[in-house]
């Protein structure tokens, strides 16, 4: 497998600007607890035509009941023209309504696809954590646009957007051990990702696999199956990939 120079180039730089706007943002914050998470996703679907590879940094952290994560995602080998696969931004608030614990969330996503069309999603999602299973339930307003570069080649003056509101974001997940066990196996049915939100008719279906080496490191592996139009009438399969990641945790606290 060849990695493109350009996609090589763009991955470096990636992965140095998330980190230095971590750093920033622990120095606003020395009593935050912050987790940086780097993972692989190899894979082959209907449009890819062959084996694509994305690189993905995410950095988090957590003061209070608040937490805030930004992440970027590059193409290493793709028959995409850009380099840059996706950006996401995720700020959640916990609360604690009669014992009942639950999670609030604001995300915004941008999927520069195509030199043509570009993709942006803004959204909310509450979730809600037990023992062994995993909820998430949201709407979310997807715009499709038009670039400004494509405007020009092909004169397009008016229509240059797509909006669809109030689409149904859904997670469902259950794991073999409880959350906080130091390895752990769990299967989820969703149309999210970190940088994905499906229309609801193509659920995702992955299986994971954690292990903590220590507190503060750890561990997982994916394998997720896409579908397209599991919910309609005819089903087919669009594609699959598997992801590998390390996560890194460090509560400032100490």
């Amino acid at each position: 497998m060849t990695i493109e120079p350009k996609y090589l180039m763009n991955w470096y730089y990636s992965k140095h600007l998330t980190i230095v706007l971590l750093c920033l943002i622990v120095t606003f914050n020395l009593e935050a607890q912050v987790a940086l998470s780097t993972f692989i996703d190899i894979g082959e679907n209907n449009v890819s035509e062959g084996i694509y590879v994305k690189s993905s940094v995410l950095g988090a952290y957590q003061f209070g009941e608040t937490k805030i994560t930004a992440g970027s995602q590059i193409n290493l080998k793709s028959n995409s023209t850009n380099a840059l696969a996706g950006i996401s931004i995720n700020v959640a608030q916990e609360f604690t309504i009669k014992e009942f614990q639950f999670e609030v969330a604001g995300l915004f996503l941008c999927n520069p696809f195509s030199e043509v069309m570009h993709e942006s999603n803004w959204g909310v999602l509450v979730n809600v954590k037990r023992t062994h299973f995993m909820y998430k339930l949201g709407t979310s307003f997807r715009t499709y646009r038009i670039t400004k570069k494509a405007s020009e080649n092909y004169d397009i003056g008016s229509n240059k957007s797509l909006h669809e509101n109030w689409n149904l974001m859904y997670l469902v997940g259950y794991n073999l051990k409880p959350m906080d066990n130091n390895w752990n196996l769990s299967m989820t049915l969703t149309n999210i990702d970190h940088f994905l939100i499906n229309q609801e008719t193509n659920p995702m279906v992955y299986l994971r696999g954690t292990y903590d080496v220590k507190s503060s490191l750890g561990l997982y592996m994916e394998t997720w199956c896409k579908s397209a139009g599991s919910l309609n009438i005819s089903a087919n399969n669009f594609g699959f990939f598997f992801r590998t990641g390390v996560k890194w945790n460090l509560d400032l606290k100490k």
